[in-house]
């Protein structure tokens, strides 16, 4: 699997488990047990495009947020990573 997979899953997985956390940006994956490090930002933006994703700006720094009304599609990414992360 690529290195930018694992970190865009990495992500994804974070905001997921974490569901109380509504707001998402960059300084949150530069640390502790989500780390992506200084590519998080682009890992991000990447991940701008999925349906379930909702995007804001708090000043000048993008923040991602899941939209849980696409329940079906959610429960289908976090599949998707638990065999992606069995490989």
């Amino acid at each position: 699997m690529n290195n930018n997979k694992t970190q865009r899953n990495t992500i994804l997985k974070a905001m997921i488990d974490n569901r109380l956390k509504k707001w998402w940006n960059a300084k949150d994956f530069q640390h502790g047990k989500y780390f992506v490090g200084y590519e998080a930002s682009a890992r991000m933006s990447e991940l701008m495009s999925l349906p379930f994703i909702d995007v804001r700006m708090n000043e000048r720094f993008r923040e991602l947020s899941i939209n849980w009304k696409y329940k079906k599609e959610i429960k289908e990414l976090r599949e998707l990573i638990k065999m992606q992360e069995g490989e």
